[in-house]
């Protein structure tokens, strides 16, 4: 045995304490770990209400083209939302943020009986409502509950964005048209 190893009968050099640092960085990891499970729910809301207002955003981007297509085509109302594009009356053709597939439901005021109806139809659909109805607006066709209401409605595909509908009113009643 080295006697230089040994002092006051414990073993020179380094300390070991690799065993307690290895216990600490484990309990904070723990610790941190907790506190980004209780951050993701949080970030998902936000990342929600985010989509939330760009929905708000991009169905008001529709209206306001189909107004100024109306105002500029002496009142005859767009066909689709392509002419809308081509005509420079749409800056790009925005998706649903809030729908898996970003496809939108086109609104369509049917004008055919005694009251104006707005009727809600799927976009690949919507060549079969042209003669007697005109488009108006958009609705997003996601089915799933909001976390804010918008016009008294709670569920995304209940909110319609649509030529002449105020903010501060109620949503009147939709009729969703083409659906099995």
């Amino acid at each position: 045995m080295d006697p230089e190893r040994f002092r006051g009968g414990r073993p020179s050099g380094p300390p070991r304490n690799g065993g307690y640092a290895m216990i600490a960085l484990m309990v904070a990891i723990s610790v941190l770990t907790v506190f980004l499970l209780m951050a993701v729910p949080l970030w998902q809301t936000a990342m929600q209400r985010e989509a939330e207002e760009e929905l708000l955003f991009r169905g008001r981007q529709y209206v306001a083209a189909i107004g100024l297509y109306l105002k500029n085509h002496s009142n005859q109302y767009a066909q689709n939302f392509e002419i809308l594009h081509l005509e420079k009356f749409l800056r790009k053709l925005y998706e649903d943020p809030i729908a898996a597939d970003g496809r939108w439901d086109m609104v369509f005021q049917d004008n055919s009986g005694a009251k104006a109806k707005l009727l809600v139809i799927p976009a690949d659909q919507a060549q079969a409502y042209l003669g007697r109805a005109v488009l108006v607006g958009v609705c997003s066709t996601s089915p799933e509950t909001a976390f804010r209401e918008y016009r008294g409605k709670k569920k995304y595909n209940e909110w319609a964005f649509y030529l002449g509908g105020k903010e501060n009113e109620e949503m009147p009643e939709l009729q969703y048209e083409g659906r099995l």
